[in-house]
């Protein structure tokens, strides 16, 4: 059977892929919260962005039961049998070996021919608001594996992008936000929950508002709690609201907050929607083209 054994977990591991498309439907859009991690880790692997790979937060311990190809990326480590490998890299692991990954926030490990849980509602993304889709891995569980179309090099690797705690805002509609630096005081899927938020002297007489429609909302978007906290929506948030939106946070910078843990600072920054902040592709620097 192609699929890898859960032999220990401290924390959470969860399929990802891209996600749904049917927040119309009222359903959460979910998928990976870093996509640009889950992007890299399924190219290194010769894989799609549409193929699932597992979510982990803390530590997860697996045996292959075939040999794989696979790679970590996120904020995470990674060793096999023991030594410490190379995260952001494609690596071969042979029948019977320990793969380990220790998230220091969201690590993503992905596997040629991508795990293969049953779809539900178009995705094998495990959805915690629900919930929905695959249940959350645990331990003796087998992970199947689909065919690889084809494997990833090995010693391929992606640089990994530089985390900070800062995002880019596009302020508005309902309050004006300015430039803060904020903590985290809760942290899920559903959002994180931040305190200590600045509104401009308009918004901050507008924050009270009660009168407010319920309205769509997408992962990103910036609710004012009537506590004076702010929720910034992760992937399992919920696509309607009624609290009041101080800004949302660029598409881009989205994997920032799927890194933060409570007591955590973050930085946001205004800028404005005309400058259209945009993430560049992954790019796969080849083993093969290093000696040219």
């Amino acid at each position: 059977m192609q699929a890898l054994r859960v032999t220990a977990l401290l924390g959470s591991a969860l399929y990802q892929d891209v996600g749904r498309r049917l927040v119309t439907s009222g359903v959460p859009v979910s998928g990976a919260f870093d996509r640009h991690a889950h992007e890299a880790g399924a190219l290194l692997v010769g894989g799609t962005l549409a193929q699932a790979s597992l979510e982990v937060l803390g530590l997860v311990e697996l045996v292959a039961l075939v040999p794989v190809t696979c790679a970590v990326t996120g904020v995470g480590a990674v060793s096999i049998d023991g030594v410490q490998a190379s995260s952001w890299t494609a690596m071969d692991v042979g029948a019977g070996s320990r793969i380990e990954v220790r998230a220091q926030g969201r690590a993503y490990l992905a596997v040629a021919g991508g795990f293969q849980p049953s779809m539900e509602l178009g995705s094998r993304s495990t959805c915690v608001l629900g919930p929905i889709g695959p249940a959350p891995i645990g331990v003796g569980d087998l992970l199947p594996l689909g065919p690889a179309s084809r494997a990833g090099t090995v010693g391929d690797f992606v640089r990994p992008p530089r985390w900070r705690p800062h995002v880019r805002v596009i302020a508005g509609p309902h309050l004006h936000l300015d430039p803060c630096t904020v903590r985290v005081v809760q942290a899920s899927r559903i959002g994180v929950r931040v305190t200590g938020g600045l509104l401009g002297s308009v918004g901050a007489q507008e924050s009270a508002r009660s009168d407010l429609p319920s309205l769509g909302v997408l992962p990103g978007t910036i609710q004012v709690l009537p506590s004076g906290d702010w929720v910034l929506l992760g992937p399992d948030a919920g696509t309607m609201g009624g609290y009041p939106v101080a800004g949302v946070v660029v598409s881009p910078d989205l994997g920032a907050l799927a890194h933060l843990d409570v007591g955590a600072s973050l930085q946001l920054e205004v800028v404005s929607g005309a400058e259209d902040p945009v993430q560049g592709a992954v790019e796969i620097i080849r083993v093969r083209d290093l000696g040219s």
